[in-house]
């Protein structure tokens, strides 16, 4: 694992406000904590910590911190946010290291071989872990984490608990996937014509219709005859 010398400055002005000047003067406030010494209030230049994790390791470098020019600490990254909107490095927290003390650490997952399934467009790769929590030594700390991907085919994966780094301890589920292989999904648009009537309903709709038509005929002829009816006996009384 790669490792970075960078220099800080003692920061006595605290809280938001403190944090607020130190910015605008350049520089990203920090503590130093770990191995039950006190407590650092620092600040770190912008530009030398840019400097110190541009190496390939990225933040997973241990850091020989001085503060003040004191002698300088193994440390290591344990935190670091950043503005949502600009990813401006807000705060970083250093913790310090023994070289005989296992520490926890965040590795990148870098995935390895070409995977003929999704050549061949039969298959969507799907990176679902980017990072796996490890636990070992500072000086088997590994830049990143390997996972070859050519043997996947369709609805395989690729397993935390199949991964093996020696003198390295990966503490997260071993049954999740780091990697698998999905089966694309088959997309049909809806057809929008409306299906024209079997010839046997359309038939059975003109039957129907013609019925309905014909009943109004049917109830005239009652009608009809009450008034031919009413008609005669009026002329018998007339005679």
């Amino acid at each position: 694992m790669a490792t970075v010398r960078l220099n800080g400055a003692s920061r006595t002005e605290l809280g938001k406000q403190g944090a607020k000047h130190a910015r605008a003067e350049g520089r990203i406030p920090a503590i130093l904590y770990g191995e039950k010494l006190a407590n650092v209030s620092l600040s770190v230049d912008a530009h030398d910590l840019r400097t110190a994790l541009s190496t390939r390791s990225g933040r997973n470098v241990i850091i020989q911190l001085s503060v003040d020019g004191a002698e300088a600490e193994r440390t290591v990254i344990r935190g670091m946010p950043r503005d949502p909107i600009t990813r401006t490095v807000l705060h970083v927290d250093f913790q310090r290291i023994s070289e005989n003390k296992p520490v926890t650490m965040q590795i990148p997952v870098v995935l390895v071989g070409e995977c003929l399934a999704v050549k061949e467009g039969r298959g969507i790769l799907d990176h679902t872990m980017r990072e796996l929590e490890v636990r070992c030594l500072p000086r088997h700390i590994p830049e990143h984490i390997e996972v070859d991907v050519s043997h996947l085919e369709v609805k395989s994966a690729v397993h935390v608990g199949e991964i093996s780094v020696p003198d390295i301890e990966i503490l997260d589920n071993k049954e999740r996937p780091v990697v698998e292989v999905l089966q694309p999904t088959l997309f049909q648009e809806p057809t929008t014509a409306a299906a024209a009537p079997a010839e046997g309903e359309a038939a059975e709709g003109e039957a129907a219709e013609g019925e309905e038509g014909a009943a109004p005929a049917a109830a005239e002829e009652p009608k009809k005859g009450k008034k031919e009816e009413k008609g005669k006996k009026e002329e018998k009384a007339k005679g």
